[in-house]
């Protein structure tokens, strides 16, 4: 359990939900907030979130060396939010990052303080947004809609962002008591 100053948000929810398309736009909106860049095993493309990309190799052994404060496996590839994270948090930085619900028990074993806030749109919303980003067939995006998720801790908080992009950057904006 690690003592923190700072507030530590997850920001969870379905592919295409607009997790990082939200957390993008309040980047500008926000003051004494850490966005995390998270690592992750995929190449760099236009279609994808702004992240580091890392080979497998480089992962484990960042994962070996101590390198990430939390990270996760899902569809395939690997995730890590490095340790610098804490260092944020003990200023009294409040730190945000696009997690994943299958990392929220190694979250909370480590941050029990840590805020969940679970983005939900429609499936109509999500399946438009997969569509367009154009990363998986249309098989993998019916799998992905129609995926059972687990139960998320009592304590998460729910943004919607299905109406419009300022509903959504409105409705995360006041989850983070901002």
């Amino acid at each position: 359990m690690k003592k923190t100053n700072g507030n530590l948000f997850v920001i969870v929810g379905a592919s295409g939900v607009g997790k990082d398309t939200l957390l993008n736009e309040i980047k500008a909106r926000l003051e004494n907030f850490y966005f995390v860049k998270r690592y992750i095993t995929r190449t760099l493309d236009k279609n994808n979130e702004d992240h580091i990309a890392i080979s497998n190799t480089d992962f484990q052994n960042k994962v070996k060396d101590g390198f990430f404060a939390i990270s996760w496996q899902a569809h395939s590839l690997s995730y890590g939010i490095p340790k610098d994270i804490e260092d944020e948090l003990k200023k009294g930085v409040n730190v945000i990052f696009n997690g994943s619900r299958l990392a929220l028990k190694q979250i909370r074993e480590s941050y029990p303080d840590a805020k969940i806030i679970c983005i939900i749109a429609s499936k109509k919303a999500i399946e438009s947004r997969l569509i367009s980003r154009n990363r998986e067939s249309k098989d993998d995006i019916k799998k992905r809609l129609n995926r059972e998720v687990g139960k998320l801790p009592s304590d998460t908080i729910y943004v919607k962002n299905d109406i419009d992009l300022e509903t959504g950057v409105n409705n995360l904006i006041n989850a983070l008591n901002y």
